[in-house]
């Protein structure tokens, strides 16, 4: 009698191992089909914001190395009444710009560097109410890719009788992003005003274009 009771303990305590180990396997498969979506979209969103914090620092980097006005970049002409004609570019500048911009942004992405943040576990369930519950999760990956610059203007109104010219680089950088879990690839853009004047008196209705 004894042994049977003794058997019939050792059954229960048995399935209730198997219900706790199959509950706790099906919570982690839960967890990862909610962590793994999470995890690319918090990477995708720090991928981005080191992208554009290596090429303000490239950009800054660069225009402190060389140094240059509007008038570097870009000529006003006038015609014989003294009145704007057109707007043309000084492409050996520009060129030369873009290429210690591209190069500097380059060389940054090459280096391949490890990057990490810290979410609250709570967070990785989509909860709003336990999205800063929980001990922290250190989430790195590490970030590469490739860069493609050109230079756009565009015109604004600056009041009567002025137009606001911009110039700014448009930056394109392709990123691949790798962790353990996985890689991806994004691709953002980034725009950066590099220079601007004001343009006082009639303006003509077209410009050389100044994209590169």
């Amino acid at each position: 009698m004894l042994c049977k009771v003794k058997n019939h303990k050792r059954k229960k305590l048995r399935r209730f191992i198997i219900i706790i180990i199959t509950l706790c396997l099906a919570l982690v498969v839960l967890f990862e089909a909610q962590a793994i979506p999470f995890t690319r979209k918090c990477v995708k969103k720090q991928s981005k914001a080191i992208s554009a914090k290596i090429i303000s620092e490239s950009i800054e980097k660069i225009q402190n190395k060389i140094g240059y006005t509007y008038s570097d970049l870009a000529q006003i002409q006038y015609n014989n009444n003294g009145k704007i004609s057109a707007i043309s570019e000084n492409s050996v500048f520009v060129n030369k710009l873009k290429s210690k911009v591209t190069r500097e942004i380059q060389k940054q992405l090459d280096k391949e560097k490890l990057y990490s943040f810290k979410l609250p576990l709570g967070s990785f369930t989509d909860i709003t109410m336990l999205s800063t519950f929980g001990p922290d999760i250190e989430i790195s990956f590490i970030l590469t890719g490739s860069v493609n610059c050109k230079l756009k203007s565009s015109f604004e109104s600056g009041g009567v009788n002025q137009t606001i010219h911009h110039i700014k680089m448009i930056v394109t950088t392709d990123i691949i992003t790798i962790s353990p879990e996985y890689s991806e690839e994004h691709r953002f853009t980034t725009d950066y005003e590099i220079a601007q004047t004001v343009i006082v008196g009639e303006t003509p209705t077209t410009f050389a274009d100044i994209v590169r």
